[in-house]
């Protein structure tokens, strides 16, 4: 269900729903716990209207406290955020409750209401203290080129979620949860995984993204290996790996965000609601199976066929739009995942997804220390999927059949298979003995080691 939520105060007043009341209050004096009307999903994914209360207030005009503070139209100043906090305008009802007057106020106070929101489930997930609260937020973002409307993004050099201006006819993206819990996801991501890595980077270009940014290690480096590409008729090696890690670590960024955007909401069209075009690559409702992550050799293939097609200056724009396609497969193998999980176990959906995202937050400092030690070797699905069945001692039988299934069609060595039985009988995700017999009368199957 679409709903566009910029003349939402007045169809309110239209319909009675709130009574009578006051005009713009002198909200500078509140602080503290609030009650306002903000628009909140369901598991469905529609959206109504309900009164919040929003905790940790200090300045309800400037919607500041210990979730959020917001700044318009921001620029950075080393390496914060710096600029205007945005004015609030509410209208009160006759029993004290505030109401946004106007499409910004609506936005800030939803936007509030989240962060307050999944500070609580970092705290629930495992992942208390990555985040440091409140959280910078800017709106009204001036971005330049192509991406200076309708779109989110976490930059992790400013700690900070910015959102540009929203002009389409469909949900506001500051106001689809599913997109928030995104690109808070990035935030732990970030963290967690990318911050010391030298492929780190964001998936914007943040030369494209605001006037000033000073150059960080990632750019550097870019800086460096362009002349190189220029004049290369084949990728170097060295060129390959480095890329292939940029394609590959921001891909896992984004399927993993996308998994939480729906683990969030259990929407799993979430993007859809606000940007419609996007739901055929990024919706996580498929039909048919979903079975297979891409191997080692397939993304290489997809970096030479995009280098061999001769604009060396795009190959990096190329590479970071094939990140959203790997994304892609890696959050709908997950959601597969989950949906086995919860049948598996006997539990609720909502459980199940934040069981699944318990896990994901376990294992993503081994991603890291996987990505720190990769000299000229390549990380690959099967070593995610590894990474993930052992985090689960207690797999399910379901469950370690289709991790298997997705491994054993994600590998590149095609006589490398899995099997979810060890030699003493056990669940468990490892390598598999020759279908023949073992040539070592001792050998067992190897468990996770490789």
């Amino acid at each position: 269900m679409k709903r566009v939520f910029g003349r939402i105060t007045a169809a309110i007043l239209i319909s009675g729903l709130v009574g009578a009341c006051a005009p713009q209050s002198d909200s500078g004096q509140e602080a503290g716990t609030v009650r306002i009307l903000a628009p909140t999903a369901n598991t469905k994914g529609s959206y109504s209207l309900g009164f919040l209360d929003l905790k940790g207030l200090k300045d309800l005009q400037t919607m500041a406290g210990e979730f959020a503070r917001f700044f318009i139209a921001p620029k950075i100043v080393n390496k914060r955020l710096h600029g205007e906090a945005p004015h609030t305008r509410f209208i009160r009802n006759s029993d004290g409750n505030y109401i946004p007057a106007n499409e910004l106020t609506q936005q800030m106070v939803t936007v509030y209401a989240h962060m307050q929101k999944l500070a609580e489930l970092d705290t629930e997930l495992g992942a208390e203290g990555v985040n440091t609260w409140p959280r910078d937020i800017g709106v009204a973002v001036r971005v330049k080129g192509r991406n200076g409307a309708n779109n989110a993004y976490y930059d992790g050099e400013t700690d900070s979620m910015l959102f540009v201006p929203y002009n389409q006819q469909n949900l506001p993206i500051a106001i689809n949860a599913g997109i928030l819990a995104h690109e808070h996801f990035h935030s732990l991501f970030f963290k967690l995984v990318m911050k010391d890595l030298p492929f780190k980077g964001n998936a914007h270009n943040r030369k494209d993204f605001f006037e000033e940014v000073q150059e960080d290690d990632f750019m550097i480096r870019e800086r460096r290996i362009l002349p190189i590409i220029k004049g290369a008729k084949e990728i170097d090696p060295t060129i390959m790996h480095f890329y292939y890690h940029v394609a590959l670590s921001r891909g896992l960024n984004e399927g993993l965000a996308d998994f939480w955007g729906w683990m969030y909401t259990g929407d799993p069209d979430f993007i859809a609601q606000s940007l419609p075009s996007e739901k055929s690559l990024r919706s996580l409702h498929v039909d048919g199976d979903v079975n297979e992550l891409p191997t080692s050799e397939s993304i290489q293939a997809a970096l030479r066929i995009y280098f061999s097609a001769g604009d060396k200056e795009k190959f990096r724009d190329y590479s970071i739009g094939y990140s959203y396609s790997l994304g892609t497969q890696f959050s709908r193998v997950l959601k597969r995942f989950t949906d086995i999980y919860a049948k598996a176990r006997g539990v609720e959906a909502l459980a199940a997804r934040k069981e699944v995202a318990k896990i994901i937050v376990q294992i993503l400092p081994e991603v890291k220390k996987s990505l720190q030690n990769l000299e000229k070797s390549f990380y690959s699905s099967e070593l995610f999927l590894q990474t993930l069945a052992a985090k689960m001692p207690d797999l399910k039988q379901a469950e370690c059949e289709y991790l298997k299934e997705v491994i054993n069609n994600s590998v590149d060595n095609i006589g490398t298979s899995y099997s979810c039985v060890d030699g003493n009988g056990q669940i468990i995700l490892g390598k598999a003995v020759n279908a023949e017999g073992p040539t070592n009368p001792e050998a067992k199957d190897e468990g996770l080691a490789k």
